[in-house]
């Protein structure tokens, strides 16, 4: 049986200690909620193996004891979903293995208006190549990939974030952010890395119009396999209020990093960007932002509009990344996409968590399950991410979709690891559309097709994976419910393959 790396087994414990933490504040006068559960899947496929050439067809049973823990009041607030997935094969030798899927973020008010801590905690699986073998997630199972894939590892990755707040005199607000992260990769050391962080801001006290902040940063990323990599700013700037639905920023200052030297040395250079927002009205947000650098500029834009039953969202960003592909500020699980969905529904954390659990579940949908695949790396990247999504909401029918595009473009010479260091981009778009009939008031039935592609400039470097699901369930009684489903998947590379699957999950809530 795979065991978990011992830095990797910390995510979980870590986490699961804040939990129950937060839940001995129960006598303060918070609310607060611990759901049990355990589920039973048997899946039935035609392809373990996942090739054309070695077809293995074979039973898999997936046993997943789990819990969820919420808290909405109190000192602490958050919330966790942990499974611990064991997965065996029958009419096989492919051996039994052990997954784990975590979701978890608290908020801790430690000093009122002072001390805070903020902390999220993250497993999931992430190809290690874009251009390796490509597979999707049973649904309806908490992202659990029981199929023999090779290019598939267990991603954690853990941050916490104490603010410290007071005032300088009466002039200012003085805010202390710190920033600790860490990633662990199970079974490779790419994709591995530590950072630390920290950013200190001045903010002028009742601006009125007119106001303005100052700011220093820095942060250091540590990759296992590449060098350190450092950025540190100082910046000034103005802020610009006419009205309470338009906000203008701009600022002016110096930058240090080494995102483009090979050999560590860093190098300033002078940076300013932009920033504006508009809300002109309560379901309707448009914001952009353009910061220059000498290693390469970004900017973003983003609009968000809800209708009375529809959510509209479009984003398009470009950022610098050190580490693996795809961690950050892009869409990467069927949770990731409703949470943006539904922000402006539902602006407070914990409730949203609720919400979008429950939408998830009605779907028939794993909230773990990927919709768009990053892959490992280490050394610094600018990605421009593009994202377009929707969600219609009838009174027996839900439709969902979504595009994504990310570009990834390396940064450097010789500063990469994985697919940036054979290529200079990698592009990878992903489709998606799921919708759902609620049959009864206990049942229902979804169906969901997703395309990813990936391509970069080495010649035969392209895979794209397209998946058909359909997915029904239904409550049989307080906490227990049975999904039944199907899928068909066909992956087209240098080895391509077809793969078919039923499956059958019992869930019961405690």
């Amino acid at each position: 049986m795979t065991r978990l790396r011992p830095e990797t087994r910390l995510l979980p414990l870590a986490v699961a200690l804040l939990s129950l933490a937060a839940q001995a504040q129960e006598g303060q006068g918070g609310r607060g909620a611990i759901t049990p559960r355990f589920s039973l899947t048997q899946t039935w496929t035609d392809n373990l193996r996942l090739s054309d050439q070695n077809k293995d067809a074979a039973l898999i049973t997936t046993v997943s004891p789990g819990i969820s823990v919420s808290r909405n009041s109190g000192t602490f607030r958050g919330s966790l979903d942990y499974s611990l997935n064991g997965i065996s094969y029958l009419k096989t030798d492919v051996p039994s293995q052990i997954q784990n899927a975590l979701s978890a973020n608290l908020q801790a008010e430690l000093l009122p208006q002072t001390l805070t801590v903020e902390a999220q905690a993250n497993i999931a699986r992430q190809n290690v190549s874009a251009f390796g073998q490509q597979a999707n997630s049973v649904l309806g199972t908490g992202g659990v990939s029981p199929l023999s894939n090779l290019n598939s590892r267990e991603v954690g990755s853990l941050t916490v974030s104490p603010q410290w707040r007071s005032q300088l005199g009466g002039l200012a607000a003085v805010s202390l952010r710190g920033n600790l992260a860490m990633t662990e990769v199970r079974g490779s050391a790419l994709g591995d890395s530590r950072s630390t962080g920290a950013t200190l801001q001045l903010t002028q006290l009742s601006p009125g119009i007119l106001g303005w902040y100052a700011q220093a940063s820095t942060q250091q990323m540590r990759p296992k396999l590449a060098q350190a990599n450092r950025n540190s700013t100082l910046t000034l700037g103005a802020n610009y209020r006419p009205d309470p639905d338009l906000a203008l920023s701009a600022n002016v200052g110096e930058e240090r990093s080494n995102y483009l030297s090979a050999s560590g040395e860093a190098n300033d250079s002078r940076t300013w960007g932009v920033t504006g927002d508009w809300t002109p009205t309560s379901r309707t947000r448009l914001s952009a932002n353009y910061q220059s650098h000498r290693y390469g500029d970004t900017r973003g834009l983003v609009f968000e509009h809800r209708m009375r039953n529809s959510v509209w969202r479009y984003s398009d960003t470009r950022s610098v990344i050190v580490g693996n592909s795809g961690s950050s500020g892009s869409v990467r699980t069927n949770y990731d996409l409703y949470s943006l969905l539904l922000t402006s529904v539902e602006p407070d954390p914990v409730k949203r968590d609720a919400l979008v659990r429950a939408a998830l579940q009605s779907l028939g949908l794993s909230p773990d399950a990927p919709v768009s695949q990053g892959f490992l790396s280490s050394g610094p990247s600018q990605t421009r991410s593009q994202q377009l999504s929707f969600t219609l909401q009838g009174v027996r029918t839900n439709v969902t979709a979504a595009a994504t595009r990310t570009l990834s473009s390396r940064l450097g010479s010789g500063l990469n690891q994985g697919d940036l260091a054979t290529n200079a981009f990698v592009e990878q778009r992903s489709y998606s559309l799921s919708g759902s009939y609620q049959l009864s008031p206990v049942s229902g039935l979804s169906l969901t097709a997703s395309r990813q592609e990936s391509q970069g400039d080495g010649t035969g470097r392209a895979t794209q994976l397209t998946s058909w699901f359909a997915n029904w369930n239904t409550r049989l009684g307080s906490g227990l419910s049975v999904q039944l489903g199907a899928r068909h998947s066909r992956f087209e590379s240098t080895a391509p393959y077809s793969e078919n699957s039923v499956y059958g999950t019992v869930s019961q809530q405690f």
